[in-house]
């Protein structure tokens, strides 16, 4: 155990003497019933700006195909509702992948794999959110009496990074959680009274920075959050692809890079929360061209296109080296760079917070709390990501102090 007065004992000191209720602020928590369509959970999920939400068990029958139910929960009600777990998009997204045939993507040009992912996008807008086949747990539920009066540190370790329920599975889905990012707090009548995220409790140590002794001075490499490869795309990856990694590594973002191996952009599942079902067509695009499109910009990697081809098409990777590899390219790319601001992620309409290897801890909360991020990519001075600092990692490091 750390000692009281060494750089880990004051970590612990302040997340001992923390009690959750210093968090927590009147709000109103958004539920969704069980018998909600996919199509009315993301445009919840969508109206609100959020990335999941509890599920009710509502009243009334199934939900049919076409959707049936209302997709929020009754507020106020006199009866507190029966809670059945959380949906995120994640959930969504990943239960999509199982309705499609991968292998019959992969072998169709971009314009016959949106037409596929449209048609299938229509069908499973529909379906019921109870029903579907990838569910998990990414959320924790906790009486609000005890979680008042529990300390800060309980909460992280008990509820974001060790749930008790991690092995529960919602809905009779088949994704479980070794850790959440949210949790639910309920009153005594059994009413949902808050939702606290990583991001709140990241925000508030922030905003304690200076009670954390020398540990939030050191530098991340020092903390050791360097570990391992950055898991990363091409820009001209399928978005579709990009999913499916992210399901098979079990992240929830990737780096974008170019052929350098620099980082212009980020794909994550907060970069998917306004996405609809009518709009699953626009996965067959690249990654770079799919965020540019959220982004409201045009792909800068596309400067110059080849005339009859498309980026997205069979061959798009050796079509886009070609292009690359042209005079008419550089010239153009030269242009491009001179016309708009050169900040890491402008190709694809972002703005990327990175931060060196050096930066300190300190440093990267204020990124991450200034910027609201989920996520900060370690980068050497050529913008190659060596590292990525999540809110997770900084809560078990934390933790562990």
């Amino acid at each position: 155990m750390a000692e009281p007065g060494s750089p880990r004992g004051q970590t612990r000191r302040l997340l001992s003497a923390t009690k959750l209720s210093a968090l927590l602020r009147p709000q109103h928590v958004v539920t969704i019933k069980d018998s909600a369509s996919v199509d009315q959970t993301l445009r919840v999920l969508a109206a609100h700006r959020i990335l999941s939400a509890p599920v009710v068990v509502g009243a009334g029958g199934a939900c049919t195909e076409g959707g049936g139910g209302s997709a929020t929960g009754p507020s106020g009600a006199d009866k507190a509702p029966e809670v059945a777990g959380f949906i995120d998009i994640r959930d969504l997204l990943s239960s999509f992948l199982h309705e499609v045939d991968l292998k019959a993507l992969a072998d169709a040009k971009m314009l016959k794999r949106m037409r596929i992912l449209e048609e299938q996008g229509a069908r499973f807008a529909g379906k019921c959110i109870k029903d579907l086949r990838s569910l998990g747990s990414d959320g924790w539920f906790y009486p609000q009496h005890a979680a008042e009066n529990a300390s800060l540190r309980e909460i992280i370790h008990d509820g974001f990074l060790h749930p008790k329920d991690s092995k529960r599975v919602v809905f009779g889905g088949t994704r479980s959680r070794q850790v959440v990012h949210r949790l639910a707090l309920f009153d005594s009548a059994g009413h949902l009274s808050h939702v606290i995220s990583q991001s709140d409790v990241i925000k508030y140590l922030y905003e304690h920075v200076d009670d954390m002794g020398p540990l939030a001075d050191a530098s991340i490499t020092d903390n050791g959050f360097i570990k391992g490869a950055v898991i990363s795309v091409r820009p001209e990856t399928p978005a579709l692809d990009a999913m499916v990694l992210m399901e098979e590594k079990n992240i929830s973002a990737v780096a974008v890079v170019n052929a350098q191996g620099a980082i212009i952009g980020n794909f994550s599942i907060s970069e998917l929360r306004t996405i609809m079902a009518e709009h699953f067509g626009s996965l067959a695009l690249p990654v770079g061209e799919f965020l540019a499109l959220e982004h409201g910009t045009e792909y800068a990697g596309y400067a110059i296109p080849s005339s009859g081809s498309s980026p997205g098409g069979s061959n798009a990777a050796e079509e886009l080296k070609r292009i690359e590899d042209s005079q008419a390219h550089r010239f153009a790319a030269d242009r491009t760079m001179r016309r708009r601001e050169s900040h890491p992620g402008y190709e694809v309409g972002q703005t990327l917070i990175t931060c060196s290897p050096d930066a300190s801890l300190h440093e990267v909360l204020d990124k991450i709390v200034a910027n609201r991020l989920h996520r900060v990519y370690v980068c050497n001075d050529s913008l190659v990501p060596c590292g990525v600092v999540t809110l997770t990692d900084i809560l078990h490091k934390l933790v562990d102090a």
